[in-house]
């Protein structure tokens, strides 16, 4: 049976993989690529831009896969995931000086929030 709520998480969390493909590359990516001169650093964000964009992908896949089956098992620890990505930039944000320094973790709240209410109402 399908999963609205699991399916609305899966959306959303391909919405994060999508912003942080597509809109953080020119935002953020590119500028601080830009701003490091050493290579082995450089590699190592590119690395993390890309495992953070394959980790999104694959998450949202998962909860599109788990909305269409119906399952709730692997969704909390995707709701876990995000809600810690949540909190991490909700905390980071705060320091920066306001709630929304950091947009990011509303929408890492709303995919954990979302998957957590598909992981309750599957059967």
């Amino acid at each position: 049976m399908m999963n609205g709520w699991m399916l609305a998480s899966g959306l959303m969390a391909l919405s994060c993989a999508g912003g942080h493909a597509i809109a953080g590359l020119n935002m953020f990516y590119r500028p601080i690529r830009t701003a490091i001169t050493d290579d082995l650093h450089a590699g190592v964000l590119t690395g993390m831009w890309h495992l953070i964009t394959i980790h999104f992908t694959l998450s949202a896949i998962a909860l599109l896969v788990l909305g269409v089956n119906g399952q709730g098992a692997v969704a909390w620890l995707i709701a876990a995931q995000f809600a810690g990505y949540a909190a991490i930039y909700l905390f980071i944000s705060l320091r920066l000086g306001g709630v929304l320094k950091l947009f990011q973790w509303v929408p890492f709240a709303a995919t954990a929030v979302l998957a957590v209410t598909g992981a309750l109402t599957a059967h």
